[in-house]
């Protein structure tokens, strides 16, 4: 994967131009992102309705492209609303579609992605998901989990398969929080979780892990 990151432009950005800018940089390599897929976010601080000033997750709303995506196309969800659900035990997507739709900013905004408490439950200030070639030869290998452990090490946390929602969510946090020292996540039979509470750091741990699996693939290949 070619880090195109640029310090230039990236520098005259606010936070959620900074976002639109990995968004699209990412969405722009379909080797990376599959046309529509991933998801991407921000952790900020908005003025709302009552002119309070909020935390929220700015994710990425459903049906959008990161490769084309822009300011309009992510949702706030307010934080507040969001954290309190880590406690609980389960719930359906239905249900937690519908919990979402009373925590957003603005209620004209797109709906907020199906992996939305997955990015807010993470602790990091910025958050990706990415369904790249590379992740995903690791992620639906027979030999996924082997793999990875082989070339991440502690580094890596492997979460088995489940559909995204409320218990994937659950499940990679709790995994994170055993696991301090990782730095990337692979969902088996879906892709790849980076996150840095910087937004060129973020995007170079996707960069570093492609680089690192596409090596190792191709070394297999050979």
């Amino acid at each position: 994967m070619e880090n195109r990151w640029s310090d230039e432009r990236a520098g005259s950005l606010d936070e959620l131009g900074l976002l639109v800018y990995r968004s699209n940089l990412l969405g722009s390599d379909q080797t990376v992102v599959n046309r529509g897929g991933g998801n991407t976010s921000v952790k900020r601080r908005v003025v709302d309705f009552r002119g309070r000033e909020v935390d929220v997750l700015t994710v990425k709303g459903t049906g959008y492209d990161l490769r084309t995506i822009t300011g309009r196309g992510f949702a706030d969800v307010v934080m507040e609303d969001i954290l309190p659900l880590r406690a609980h035990n389960a719930m359906t997507d239905e249900a937690m579609v519908e919990y979402l739709s009373h925590c957003m900013i603005d209620p004209t905004a797109p709906r907020p992605s199906i992996e939305t408490l997955l990015h807010g439950f993470l602790p990091a200030k910025h958050i990706d998901n990415t369904h790249a070639d590379i992740s995903g030869a690791i992620a639906t290998s027979v030999r996924g989990e082997e793999i990875a452990r082989r070339l991440f090490g502690k580094e890596m946390v492997w979460v088995p398969y489940i559909r995204p929602g409320f218990t994937m969510a659950k499940m990679t946090v709790d995994a994170l929080d055993a696991n301090p020292a990782a730095r990337f996540v692979v969902l088996q039979k879906h892709g790849l979780i980076t996150w840095a509470d910087d937004a060129r750091e973020c995007y170079r741990r996707n960069v570093e892990f492609l680089d690192r699996g596409a090596a190792f693939v191709a070394d297999e290949a050979k």
